[in-house]
């Protein structure tokens, strides 16, 4: 019985989390794409659009090696993972991790020389907060689901 009631609470808290995150990205766009459209946007999976800002794509195409720019899509999701400890976040995807942590200055200049480690996925809320202020409207906050719900 116990075990029904278990699996019962964690769909509703999926359900939960998935409402939670109708504001992310349906699709995301290139760097290199949103660079060169008038009006930079992407759906988000509620039907509203994301809007970013092109002075900040210009500002992080400057961090970015050009190289990496049709690789880098944005917005960069950052999940919120309260399963790994207050104010812990995960960034999604190996070229925005490495964009993510260019942008801090916790990487090198060169993906390839830098650690792709998936413990470099973390960063926690003082950096958010740092990023968030450089780039405001290249970040989307999410929240994730504990590791032991996902199937």
């Amino acid at each position: 019985m116990k075990h029904m009631n278990d699996q019962y609470w964690y769909t509703l808290l999926k359900e939960d989390i998935k409402r939670l995150n109708q504001h992310l990205p349906r699709h995301r766009k290139p760097l290199a794409e949103l660079l060169h459209m008038e009006e930079p946007k992407v759906e988000a999976i509620d039907g509203t659009q994301i809007f970013m800002k092109k002075e900040e794509l210009e500002d992080l195409s400057k961090i970015i090696p050009e190289r990496y720019h049709n690789r880098l899509a944005l917005p960069i999701v950052i999940v919120r993972r309260m399963d790994l400890g207050r104010g812990t976040f995960e960034i999604l995807g190996e070229i925005e991790t490495f964009a993510v942590r260019r942008t801090l200055n916790l990487a090198d200049l060169t993906f390839y020389h830098s650690d792709r480690s998936s413990e470099f996925r973390y960063i926690y809320r003082p950096q958010v907060q740092e990023l968030l202020r450089k780039f405001k409207s290249l970040i989307v906050i999410g929240f994730g689901i504990p590791e032991e719900l996902r199937f």
